[in-house]
Parts: structure tokens; C-alpha cells; sequence
């Protein structure tokens, strides 16, 4: 079975580049072997445009916001002990969860 991943796509993409040949002949060349699980023809444009200009990676670049898996122990257990004195200094000085969430979300007060 042919590997029609992202990432197996655009290192046919990155490949075809090199070697000279245009966006739209890569695009033809690829929907004839992916056929509907081809990227569509403006991402491979522009990962054709990228490769172009000299990037070589074929993953994505990471994100703002993106999530972070974290299987550190020591980490997850200092955001357990931050989460239980957050809670402890809210109850101290008796804040509610309707306070502490109205001042981060202004528009749902």
C-alpha cells in the first residue's frame, strides 16, 4: 500500500523540485498516484514554492499555541502542586471560580 501521508507527499514534492520539474507537473504526477488522498493544489504550490526558496524539511515548523506533551514526572508533578495552591489561595482569600473565570473571559461576566 503506497504511503499517501503529509509527510511521504511532500518528500515526493521535495524530490520532483529537485529535479527540476514545475508545480503543476508535480501536482498532474501526483494525482494520477494518490489520486483523492492527493494534497490539495495549493499546498503543493506552496510546499513547491518553500522548497524553492531552499527549505529541506518536510515536517511543519511548530506552532504558537501548539500543544506540548510532557511525560516528564518531575514536570507534571510541579503543575499538579501548582494547580492545588492555586486552589488553596482561592479558597484563602475567597475567590470564587465565577471571579477567577469573569477575569479571564470578560465577555462571559
Amino acid at each position: 500500500m503506497m504511503d499517501s501521508s503529509r509527510s511521504a507527499q511532500r518528500a515526493v514534492i521535495q524530490f520532483l523540485r529537485a529535479k527540476g520539474e514545475h508545480a503543476s507537473q508535480i501536482y498532474r504526477r501526483m494525482i494520477e498516484v494518490y489520486g483523492e488522498q492527493c494534497l490539495a493544489r495549493c499546498t503543493i504550490f506552496r510546499w513547491c514554492q518553500r522548497y524553492k526558496v531552499g527549505r529541506v524539511n518536510i515536517e511543519d515548523f511548530p506552532r504558537p499555541g501548539q500543544a506540548h506533551i510532557v511525560t516528564n514526572s518531575d514536570t507534571i508533578s510541579a503543575v499538579d502542586e501548582l494547580i492545588r495552591n492555586t486552589r488553596k489561595i482561592a479558597v484563602e482569600l475567597s475567590i470564587s471560580k465565577r471571579t477567577n473565570c469573569a477575569s479571564h473571559n470578560p465577555q462571559k461576566a
